[in-house]
Formats: structure tokens, sequence, C-alpha cells
């Protein structure tokens, strides 16, 4: 009977339809015992009614080509809800507005739907959980800026009127609001924050974070940074 449920709900999806195995349980077979569901998800996989991407992660096949995967951008609109539930930062994305033409190969994922305790790997894409509104541009605004800074001593040949630029516009939209519930969430080098300071106050944005920031500590903000602050 079990298995005969699985397989009605199955039918129920689109081709290409990703589900967790975990949030699928939860959401609608607490009913059997958590075990025995992914048994059979396991053996479901092996029949090929269903296919695996990672651990706990399944998709419904494609009917005209069996070995098509869903694609990159299909996970990512799968994680954030197509971007209401979450957001991409990272790789081509810092390409894509010309801060630099060799970026190290990072792409995180943020998402509020899955509770995902640690890092999961899926793919080249990093999945944190951060429970923020993405629906409030602010938040993206603060994400992308801080994870730029984060990785950007990694960047290479690197455009500092692009860079002069992305700084511009951040500071332009910045909330303080947003800052704080993410660092109350996410763990950021306080490095990373005192080159949000030194950005904020070059362009005469108001802002508290100094109280956070040690007045004695010399915190090594990137060349990168401050080159592309010089610029104008």
């Amino acid at each position: 009977m079990f298995t005969r449920n699985i397989r009605n709900w199955i039918d129920m999806l689109k081709e290409g339809e990703l589900f967790f195995a975990k949030q699928t349980y939860a959401d609608y077979f607490e009913d059997m015992q958590e075990n025995t569901f992914y048994q059979l998800l396991a053996r479901l996989s092996k029949e090929n009614t269903i296919k695996s991407i990672s651990k706990g992660l399944y998709y419904k096949p494609y009917s005209n080509d069996f070995n098509k995967e869903p694609s990159t951008k299909d996970i990512i609109d799968f994680l954030t809800n197509k971007g209401r539930n979450g957001c991409q930062v990272g790789g081509n994305m810092y390409s894509d507005l010309g801060i630099s033409d060799n970026v190290s190969d990072f792409n995180y994922v943020f998402t509020n739907i899955f509770l995902i305790k640690s890092i999961r790997k899926i793919g080249d894409l990093s999945i944190f959980y951060l429970d923020v509104d993405y629906r409030n541009e602010s938040y993206y605004n603060i994400i992308n800026c801080l994870e730029l800074i984060e990785h950007i001593q990694d960047f290479a040949n690197i455009n500092y009127e692009n860079l002069y630029t992305f700084f511009k516009n951040f500071a332009s939209k910045y909330s303080q609001s947003a800052l704080f519930k993410i660092i109350s969430l996410r763990s950021y080098k306080k490095r990373v924050l005192a080159a949000v300071a030194l950005i904020l106050k070059k362009f005469e944005i108001n802002n508290t974070l100094n109280k956070i920031l040690n007045k004695a500590s010399k915190y090594e903000i990137s060349e990168h940074v401050i080159k592309a602050l010089e610029w104008e």
C-alpha cells in the first residue's frame, strides 16, 4: 500500500520536477515509518521510477530523454522558489558584472525553504540555509556584497571602475537592519564588516558598524577593496 501511495504521488509530478526526500516525507507521508519511506524511495530509484541527483534529492525522469537531468538553473529555481525564497551569488555573476574575468570558482545558493544544518553540496553548488525575507531586495544586496568581499582576494584581473560602481550601488541600497539580521544568522569575519564600513564611509552612508568593530584593531581589508574605492 505504501509503495502504491508513493507511486501515485510521483505520477502527479511534472517530468524533471525535483523533491527532497526529507521534506516530502514531512509533507505527505508521515503516516508510515520514516526509514520505510526512505527504503521505498531507494527501491523506486533502482527501478528508475525516480532518479537521484544527490543524497536525498530526487526528480521525476523525462520520458523523451531518460538520461536528461534538471539543469543547474532548474536546481537553483527549486531551491529558491525562483528567487522568492532564496538567492544565488558568486561564480559567473561577478564576471557578468565586469568586475573580474577570472573569478574564484564558487557558487552559493541561500534558501529559507529547506532547513539545512550545515553546508550542502549539489554539483558545483554550495547550499546554505539563511532565514531572511528574500522578497526584500535589501537582503540580496547585503549578501551579494558580503560574499564578494569574503572572496575577492581570490579574484584576478579586476576592473576597479566596475568594482567601484558595484560598491556605489551597494551603498545606495544599504539597509542597516538587513545587515544586522544577516550577520546574526551567518558568521562573517570582522575584516569583511570593516570593509563594509569603509565602503559606507566612502559614500557617506550613516551606519553604526563601528559599534561592533574594535577601534584598537587594524583589520586586514583587501587591497582590491581599497583600490576600487580610490578609483574616480
